[in-house]
């Protein structure tokens, strides 16, 4: 991609920042736009691509985000019956300019390279709607696109040798400070742009994110990390602009127990025999129930604490046949899980599946399920935890006391515990009132706090404290994770 500007045009996700380096779902939706979706030929050729390991990306050495975004006026879509002068511009009184993120390039050259040699009618179709393309990222950011096959080179060259490029690869590694997230191609991208388009949905709700790691970079050392207490997450979404205040976590997470219970019911399931899902365990039963978690917006600095979807965290040593139908139950093509009735609402709130295989339905991290299940040696509560216990005063046995919950939780012991008074650790989160931490009436009134704890290594999550816990109250957000994010 030859930009004719030194600049790439096009936004993070999370429309914070440049994406940098470019991501090659990037250039396969441009090579996408220009094809004929009714043409056999193009589309062969597209699926071939999409098929392939996702490829090197090789990106200026010299380059930095934009001091100043871009900036235009953006006509206003008004449906008026008789708009008058002022309003046709779309400029409204008190109106701002929209603004878009770019990247300044000390080189406009931007290189995708896939390690795959096409069969030559592949290549003439690639060769042909890469010269098509007309931009790359915002309408904006004029290229001139091209597709060629070269000969292999041996080694690589370290960062900065290879004409002041820098060369990202595809890794198997998924926790490091030098490993990014790009989104590329896979088998059936091409169906999902194409459903999605019908649809009116936008096209990078359909991506997929692949670890990428810099050539030259030093590698990390490999660390154990500790398996937390469940195996499987999974997560549902709220509607995109939809959310709940964080003090309906215990309404909301009860909610998802019983309509999990009544649709395993319906199916035919004993629930009664289901320990791990009603959570009510014979005295000296050691089996871990699952776990009703309710996902707060945590973690940003735009960060409001509400809540954005709900999710089911099933624990290791689940009973096999107990796990396949909750799994089928929650996830059966046609249904499963798609809505769920919240206390003071009159209407059930739709539900959307996220999970590796499906599509993104809200640029929030807070729904996807990595969020919460990745490793972190530290973490701090998204939502208070309420204590196992009434911790004397004046002494450091609130410490204590969470350190136990810890390893209640099938947890390691950590190495450091910090408990505050009032506040929270991570932006965004709340302190919830009194009468959201008790799921009955007549409850023992048992403090709640935010904690940080510290373990000495990673913990896999996600990771969830105290004596309400199954219910969704002390969700912990990993550190190292949000702190990179």
């Amino acid at each position: 991609m030859h930009f004719l500007e030194s600049a790439y045009q096009a936004s993070s996700v999370d429309r914070e920042s440049a994406e940098w380096p470019s991501h090659p779902a990037r250039i396969f939706c441009s090579l996408v736009s220009v094809a004929d979706p009714e043409d056999p030929v193009q589309k062969a050729a597209l699926q071939w691509l999409e098929r392939q390991q996702p490829p090197v990306v090789r990106v200026p050495v010299l380059s930095a985000e934009a001091e100043s975004p871009r900036a235009a006026w953006v006509p206003v879509n008004a449906a008026v019956s008789r708009p008058g002068h002022a309003v046709l511009p779309g400029r409204t009184n008190g109106g701002k300019p929209k603004t878009w993120p770019q990247r300044t390039l000390g080189e406009p050259l931007v290189e995708f390279e896939w390690q795959a040699e096409p069969p030559l009618g592949v290549l003439a179709v690639l060769e042909m709607l890469a010269k098509a393309v007309p931009y790359v990222g915002r309408a904006s950011g004029h290229a001139l696109v091209h597709a060629a096959v070269v000969p292999p080179s041996p080694g690589g060259p370290a960062p900065g040798e290879d004409y002041g490029q820098q060369v990202w690869e595809p890794t198997l590694e998924q926790q490091s400070a030098e490993v990014r997230q790009l989104r590329a191609p896979y088998g059936g991208y091409l169906a999902r742009l194409q459903e999605a388009y019908e649809q009116g949905q936008p096209a990078w709700q359909q991506a997929r994110s692949f670890p990428y790691r810099l050539r030259g970079a030093p590698e990390a050392p490999v660390v154990e990390v500790v398996a937390g207490p469940y195996e499987d997450v999974v997560v549902f979404a709220f509607p995109p602009s939809f959310s709940l205040d964080a003090a309906l976590t215990m309404a909301v997470t009860g909610s998802l127990r019983s309509k999990v219970m009544g649709m395993l019911e319906e199916a035919g399931h004993d629930v009664e025999a289901m320990v791990a899902v009603h959570g009510h365990k014979a005295p000296g039963e050691s089996a871990r129930p699952c776990a009703y978690l309710a996902l707060p917006f945590v973690g940003h600095r735009h960060a409001d604490g509400r809540l954005r979807g709900v999710a089911v965290a099933l624990p290791h040593g689940l009973d096999p046949g107990h796990r396949r139908a909750l799994l089928a139950m929650l996830l059966r093509q046609g249904g499963g899980l798609r809505r769920l009735a919240v206390p003071t609402l009159s209407r059930p709130v739709p539900l959307t599946y996220v999970g590796a295989g499906s599509p993104v339905v809200e640029t929030l991290k807070s729904v996807r399920p990595e969020r919460w299940t990745q490793a972190s040696a530290r973490w701090a509560t998204a939502l208070p935890m309420v204590m196992d216990r009434f911790p004397k005063r004046n002494s450091r046995l609130i410490e204590e006391s969470v350190a136990v919950s810890c390893r209640l939780a099938g947890l390691p012991q950590p190495i450091e515990v910090e408990v505050l008074a009032h506040g929270a650790y991570v932006p965004g989160a709340r302190e919830l009132p009194v009468g959201a931490l008790r799921r009955k009436a007549g409850e023992r009134p048992l403090p709640a706090r935010h904690v940080r704890v510290r373990f000495d290594r990673p913990v896999q999550g996600p990771v969830v404290l105290g004596s309400k816990k199954n219910f969704g109250l002390g969700l912990c957000l990993p550190i190292d994770g949000w702190r990179n994010a």
